[in-house]
C-alpha cells in the first residue's frame, strides 16, 4: 500500500497544467486574434520541445516548452496563446554570431541562460531586434484530438493495484493502468513480462497528473510464433488504421467487368486499344494503375498519354465500398504486406490495367513538342489493352541500350502485335522528355531530397528478413515519375479552373523555420555553407554532392538527412479554403497548383479529382461541382491525416524488421558518417539505409573513455586488453566511421555501437552501392 501511496502522490501531487478555457471563450479568441490555432508538433527526441506554426505563412515557429503544451499530444489541432514579451527565448547563437560579425579582435560573447553577453552590453528579450527572438506560447485548449491516444510500450514498475506502462514514442505520457487488466501471471512475476511489448490508451490525464491515466487494449510478447503479425497490429492500433477484412459479400455490390456498345460510343474520342499503351512498375506490383503511350504525329510532335485506372466507373459515391474507402483514404504499405484500400477485386482485378485485357482508364493527353513543349491537354474516359508489363528493370536496359536488339525471353510479353522495338522507342522518347521535364522544374526552384529507404528480402512466411538493402532509383523510376507529376499538375490546374472555391489539391508549405535553422548551424559547423533561403539553393547544394548529378556522395546524404528534417508535410485541401492563391503552392515541386490524380486504387483524394473532372468534361453547371465545400474540406482533413498515420505506420514496421534482422545477425557492421556530437554521445548516419543511430558514451564497452567538446569533436580512449593495444581516435563531424548495429532487448529498440579500430580484424563490413560509389566513401 505504501507503494500504492507513492505513485498517487507521484501522479497527483499538485497543479501542474492550466484548466482547458470554456469553448465559447477558446471561438471568442480565435475571432478576435488573441488566440491563434495550429497543429502542435513535438521534438521525437526531446519530447519537452513543440512548436505550432503561426498565423501568417511568413511567420517563424513559435516554441511551446513543457507544461505548456497542457496535456495535448502530437498532432492535435491546439488553440494557443503567445507568452508575455519577458518569456520568450533569444536565439543565442545567431546573435552571437552578428554581434562578432567583422570583429578581429577575437573577444568572444559569453551566453548565458537567457541572455547574451558582449564587450560589456548584456543583450536581452527587450533590447535585440525581433530577428534574434523565439516566441513562446501555451496551449489553452485541444480543439481536436487528432492523435490516437494509442501507444505501444512496456509495463514495468508495478504495485498491489497499478503497473507503470512506458510508451516507446517519449511524447506519449506513461500511464498509470489497472492491475487487472494486465495477463495472468503479470501481478506474480512482473519480471517476466518486462520484454513484452503491450498497446495501452490514454482514458484521462487530470491537471495535478504527471503521469495519465490508461487501458491496456492488447498484450503482443516477445517470442511468440505470431510476433510480426502481432506486432503489426499493434502499429496499425496505434496509428489509428484500418486493417480490418472487408465484408465477405462486399463482392456482391462491385459490378462484374463489362463494356457497353454505350460505353464504347462514349469514349470513343479516347479509344487506345490499339495504340502501343503499356505500363511500368516495380516487378512485385499488382494493382497496376497508370500506363503510358507515346504516337509521332504527322506534324512531327507526339501525342503522349498518361492512362490511370478508372476507379469511378466501379466506385459509385454512397455505395458501401466507396464508403469503406473514404473512411481509409489509403492502402497502408508494411513491410509484408499490404492492406488495400479498396477490395482485391477491384485494386487487383478489375481495375488493374493488367496487360492483354480491355480496360476502363482516365487520361491526361498532350500534344508535345520533342524538347517537351505542351502545345494542348486534353481529357476524357478511355479504352485501353496494356500490350505489356515491363518491370523499372526492363524500361532500364531500354534507356542504357536504346538500338539493342531484345531477345523474346528478355522481356515480358508483348500482345497487340506490337514488337520490343516499338516499346524501347517509345521508352525513350518519354525518357528524353522527361529529363526536359526535371530540368525545368529544378530550374523554377524544386527541391528533391534523396533519402535511402530500407529493403527486405523475406522468407516464404514473409515474417523473417533474410537480407536487408535499399531500393535504387533509376532513370526509369524519374521517366515514370516526371509524366505522372505532369499528369497531376495538367489535372490541378484543369479543376482549379472549372471550380476555384472547391478543387482538391495538394499543398506544400515551405520548411520549418527552426528547424532549417538549427540543420544550417549544423551544416555550417561541418564546413558546408549552404543557401537555405531558397528551395533552388538548396537543392544545387545537394546537386554538388552526386555522382553523375544522380548519386548522392556520402556528403550529400548527410546534407538530404539534415534538410529532410526541416520539411513540412504535403496535404490536401479544397481550393476554397485560403483565399490567397499563393497559398495552393507546392514547395518541394515547385508548382503553383497540384492534385492527385494517378493512383485511385490507392488514394482516396485521386477519385475525387477523377469525379471533379468527370463533372466538367459533362458540363456540370454546379457551383461547388459534383460535392460541396464540406465534403471535400472533410475528405481532404481525413486524408491528409491518414496518409501520414499510414507512412508512420510504414516506417514502424520497417524499424521491426530492422530490428528482427539485426536480433538473427548479432552486430551489423556498416559504413557511416558522424553527423552530430554531443556531451554524452555520437550521431551516425547509416550510409547504405539512411537510418540515425546514437552511440552512448556508457555503452562503449571495453573500458572506454569518453570526452567531447559538445557539437565540434569527441575523443574515445580503449585501454589495453589481451592482445589488443591501448587505442585513442578523434571523432569529428563529417568523419566516415565504422559502425555496428546492434538490437535491444525491446522490439523496435536498436543502437549503435563503435567497435575499438583494432577489433574490426576479420569482421564482415557491408558496403553501400546503392546511392553512391563505393569510392567515395
Amino acid at each position: 500500500m505504501r507503494l500504492t501511496r507513492i505513485l498517487f502522490a507521484m501522479a497527483k501531487s499538485k497543479v501542474i497544467y492550466e484548466d482547458y478555457r470554456p469553448l465559447e471563450e477558446l471561438v471568442r479568441g480565435l475571432n478576435n486574434g488573441s488566440l491563434s490555432r495550429s497543429t502542435l508538433r513535438i521534438n521525437q527526441k526531446n519530447h519537452v520541445i513543440s512548436f505550432v506554426t503561426g498565423d501568417s505563412a511568413s511567420d517563424k515557429d513559435i516554441l511551446i516548452e513543457g507544461t505548456f503544451k497542457n496535456r495535448a499530444l502530437n498532432g492535435d489541432q491546439v488553440a494557443y496563446e503567445i507568452l508575455p514579451k519577458d518569456q520568450w527565448k533569444l536565439r543565442k547563437t545567431d546573435l552571437a554570431l552578428s554581434l562578432v560579425g567583422g570583429d578581429k579582435s577575437g573577444e568572444v560573447p559569453v551566453q548565458m541562460s537567457n541572455e547574451v553577453k558582449y564587450r560589456g552590453v548584456v543583450h536581452t528579450v527587450h533590447t535585440v531586434e525581433e530577428q534574434f527572438l523565439q516566441r513562446t506560447a501555451k496551449v489553452v485548449g485541444i480543439l481536436e484530438k487528432v492523435h490516437t491516444r494509442k501507444a505501444m510500450g512496456y509495463a514495468k514498475g508495478y504495485n498491489q493495484n497499478f503497473a507503470m506502462f512506458s510508451p516507446i514514442d517519449s511524447r506519449v505520457p506513461r500511464l498509470l493502468i489497472p492491475l487487472k487488466e494486465f495477463p495472468a501471471g503479470f501481478r506474480e512475476r512482473p519480471k517476466d513480462y518486462d520484454d513484452n511489448l503491450m498497446v495501452a490508451k490514454v482514458d484521462r490525464w487530470e491537471r495535478d497528473g504527471k503521469f495519465a491515466f490508461g487501458t491496456l487494449l492488447k498484450a503482443i510478447g516477445s517470442g511468440t510464433d505470431d510476433l510480426v503479425e502481432s506486432a503489426t497490429e499493434g502499429i496499425l492500433d496505434e496509428y489509428g488504421l484500418d486493417a480490418t477484412e472487408f465484408p465477405d459479400d462486399i463482392n456482391t455490390e462491385i459490378p462484374d467487368f463489362q463494356i457497353t456498345a454505350q460505353d464504347v460510343a462514349d469514349r470513343s474520342k479516347f479509344d487506345f486499344r490499339k495504340k502501343c499503351v503499356f505500363t511500368i512498375d516495380p516487378a512485385t506490383a499488382r494493382d497496376l494503375d497508370d500506363a503510358c503511350s507515346v504516337e509521332k504525329l504527322p506534324n512531327g510532335n507526339y501525342e503522349i498519354g498518361v492512362h490511370i485506372a478508372d476507379v469511378s466507373h466501379f466506385v459509385l459515391p454512397g455505395t458501401r465500398v466507396d464508403e469503406i474507402a473514404r473512411e481509409r483514404t489509403t492502402s497502408i504499405y508494411m513491410v509484408q504486406k499490404v492492406i488495400p484500400m479498396l477490395p482485391r477485386k477491384l485494386c487487383e482485378d478489375l481495375c488493374s490495367l493488367v496487360p492483354g485485357v480491355d480496360r476502363f482508364s482516365f487520361s491526361v493527353v498532350w500534344e508535345m513538342t520533342g524538347d517537351g513543349k505542351v502545345l494542348s491537354t486534353k481529357f476524357g474516359k478511355s479504352l485501353i489493352c496494356s500490350c505489356a508489363k515491363l518491370h523499372y528493370a526492363h524500361a532500364q536496359d531500354m534507356i542504357e541500350a536504346p538500338d539493342r536488339v531484345f531477345a523474346k525471353e528478355d522481356l515480358p510479353e508483348i500482345s497487340n502485335g506490337f514488337t520490343a522495338q516499338d516499346l524501347s522507342w517509345r521508352v525513350n522518347v518519354l525518357h528524353r522528355i522527361a529529363q526536359v521535364f526535371r530540368a525545368g522544374r529544378k530550374e523554377k526552384g524544386s527541391i528533391s531530397i534523396q533519402q535511402c529507404k530500407l529493403s527486405f528480402a523475406l522468407n516464404e512466411t514473409r515474417d523473417m528478413p533474410l537480407g536487408l538493402g535499399s531500393y535504387k532509383s533509376k532513370e526509369s523510376n524519374k521517366l515514370i515519375e516526371e509524366f505522372m507529376l505532369k499528369a497531376n499538375e495538367s489535372v490541378a490546374t484543369k479543376l482549379y479552373e472549372c471550380y476555384p472555391g472547391n478543387a482538391i489539391l495538394r499543398r506544400h508549405p515551405g520548411p520549418k523555420e527552426n528547424v532549417l535553422e538549427s540543420s544550417t548551424e549544423l551544416l555550417k559547423r561541418m564546413g558546408l555553407e549552404i543557401d537555405t533561403s531558397s528551395s533552388k539553393g538548396m537543392q544545387e547544394a545537394l546537386n554538388s554532392h552526386t555522382v553523375a548529378g544522380l548519386k548522392p556522395t556520402p556528403t550529400g546524404l548527410v546534407i538530404a538527412s539534415l534538410l529532410a528534417k526541416a520539411m513540412t508535410l504535403a496535404t490536401y485541401h479544397s481550393s476554397g479554403e485560403f483565399e490567397d492563391f499563393k497559398e495552393y503552392h507546392h514547395y518541394g515541386l515547385s508548382m503553383d497548383l497540384y492534385t492527385h490524380f494517378t493512383s485511385p486504387i490507392r488514394r482516396y483524394p485521386d477519385l475525387i479529382a477523377h469525379r471533379q473532372l468527370q463533372a466538367i468534361l459533362e458540363d456540370c453547371q454546379e457551383e461547388e461541382g459534383p460535392m460541396s465545400f464540406d465534403e471535400v474540406s472533410e475528405i481532404a482533413e481525413r486524408s491528409s491525416g491518414k496518409k501520414f498515420a499510414s507512412k508512420q505506420a510504414s516506417d514502424k514496421s520497417g524499424e521491426l524488421f530492422l530490428w528482427l534482422f539485426v536480433r538473427e545477425q548479432g552486430l551489423v557492421l556498416e559504413e557511416g558518417v558522424v553527423i552530430e556530437i554531443g556531451d554524452q554521445s555520437i550521431d551516425i548516419l547509416v550510409l547504405r539505409f539512411g537510418l540515425q543511430v546514437r552511440v552512448w558514451r556508457d555503452f562503449l564497452g571495453d573500458g572506454a573513455e569518453f570526452q567531447s567538446k559538445e557539437k565540434h569533436w569527441a575523443h574515445i580512449s580503449w585501454p589495453a586488453k589481451g592482445e589488443l593495444k591501448a587505442e585513442s581516435v578523434r571523432y569529428e563531424l563529417l568523419d566516415k566511421v565504422v559502425v555496428g548495429i546492434k538490437a535491444g532487448k525491446q522490439l523496435f529498440k536498436t543502437s549503435g555501437v563503435l567497435p575499438r579500430p583494432g577489433s574490426l580484424a576479420g569482421k564482415d563490413l557491408v558496403t553501400y552501392d546503392g546511392v553512391y560509389s563505393p569510392e567515395d566513401v
